[in-house]
């Protein structure tokens, strides 16, 4: 049984005990005394409480005071120490989740967290131009906390809320036609057009990419290893060289034995590892026209408009499907482990949907003129049949004449 009570204080003065303070409840979770405070000085308020609490115990659903207190900072240090153990390659990007979730609920409770709030910081992101994408990825890190959370023993959070997701809208659909890719890698600087024509052939992530080392190609047989931990889903992957890659690969490692021999790098600048191609990347496509910096009105900034790295990887699934390479060896290639991906960078452009119309106009060409002979056709024969068959017909029923009937006296009045 639970009790109520208040606690108690010595009266310098009088030196008698008097109750202070709001009430309080004692309640038992396997024999294990809990003692919680109301926060109410209503005694019948906090009558209701104990026996609420004395239900959830009975029931099996309350959780003890600790998920009370559990704060928005306690579940987020547990993603941190997840993303630690784990040794997720992702791990910088928990920064930019919290530098915007955190001044909306870093002061809160998780069990201040509701769906409702949720909604409430989707407007608020909104209205200061966030893409649906990248709100839908603060989401995903929000509900990581809560998941991380309620699979704590014991449990931090008794209950996961929902939290909505938004339709995107966003999804980049960008490709290389091969006269692009050339232009672009002739406009960019010699340690750049080896990382360009890796992704380009093999639709490698630039992180994967930029991961390679020389002792990963086997020359003999001309074979790229990828391992594992230099992976996104952690999956080893082979890549055979062959045709244009094996050339630009072939003449770089000849240039770098000569400059830089205890580089162990394949994509490097001067021999230092090559971490990022934006500066010239967006330098080259300026110069090509295939993007530039636009002033955003939403953002109130200048954003970059235009090919993106990841655009290879769309082009070489593409480009791997129309050669007529089966979807699972081509899944295998680019390191895809999902089909709905799969099938969204499996895009079209203008000359397919070109080829594709005309097409469909020769179709209905050859549709036109089939159907013209055919319908003249059947007219002629419909004729012919419907007068062969009404002349049949009628020479069933009609009595050839053969002779004069002689008239019949019919009703005729006698005298």
């Amino acid at each position: 049984m639970g009790m109520i009570y208040r606690r108690k204080q010595r009266d310098p003065a009088s030196h008698k005990l008097t109750e202070v303070g709001p009430y309080w409840i004692k309640y038992y979770i396997e024999g294990r005394p809990i003692q919680e405070s109301t926060k109410t000085f209503d005694r019948e308020e906090a009558k209701r409480l104990l026996k609420e609490r004395e239900g959830d115990v009975a029931k099996g659903l309350y959780r003890g005071p600790k998920v009370e207190r559990t704060t928005f900072e306690d579940l987020a240090n547990l993603v941190q120490q997840d993303y630690q153990l784990n040794k997720r390659k992702t791990l910088r990007r928990i920064g930019e989740y919290l530098l915007h979730l955190k001044p909306f609920f870093g002061k809160m409770r998780a069990v201040r967290i509701t769906t409702e709030r949720v909604k409430a910081y989707i407007i608020k992101r909104q209205s200061h131009g966030a893409a649906n994408g990248t709100i839908n990825r603060e989401l995903g890190y929000l509900k990581r906390m809560f998941r991380l959370g309620f699979e704590q023993t014991p449990q931090l959070v008794a209950r996961i809320p929902h939290i909505p997701q938004l339709k995107e809208h966003n999804i980049r659909s960008g490709f290389f036609e091969h006269e692009d890719f050339l232009s672009l890698r002739g406009a960019l600087p010699d340690y750049a057009q080896v990382a360009v024509s890796l992704a380009y052939y093999s639709g490698m992530r630039m992180g994967e990419v930029c991961s390679l080392q020389w002792r990963q190609i086997n020359w003999t047989e001309g074979k790229l290893f990828l391992h594992a931990q230099d992976t996104k889903t952690n999956t080893p992957r082979v890549l055979y060289l062959t045709g244009d890659l094996y050339r630009v690969l072939d003449t770089w490692k000849n240039r770098c034995d000569l400059k830089w021999p205890a580089c162990p790098w394949i994509c490097h600048r001067g021999g230092i590892r090559l971490q990022s191609l934006k500066h010239s990347w967006r330098k080259a496509c300026e110069a090509v026209g295939l993007g530039q910096m636009e002033k955003d009105a939403a953002k109130g900034r200048k954003v970059w408009k235009g090919k993106i790295p990841h655009d290879f990887r769309r082009t070489a699934v593409r480009n791997m499907v129309r050669a007529g390479v089966p979807e699972k060896v081509a899944m295998a290639i680019s390191g895809h482990k999902t089909r709905s991906v799969f099938d969204r960078y499996n895009i079209v452009n203008e000359k397919d949907l070109e080829q594709a119309a005309r097409s469909l106009s020769a179709y209905f060409e050859r549709e036109t003129v089939t159907i013209a002979v055919t319908l003249a056709e059947l007219r002629e024969e419909s004729r012919s049949s419907v007068s062969r068959k009404v002349i049949e017909s009628s020479a069933e029923f009609v009595e050839l004449a053969r002779g004069i009937e002689p008239p019949t006296c019919g009703l005729q009045n006698r005298c």
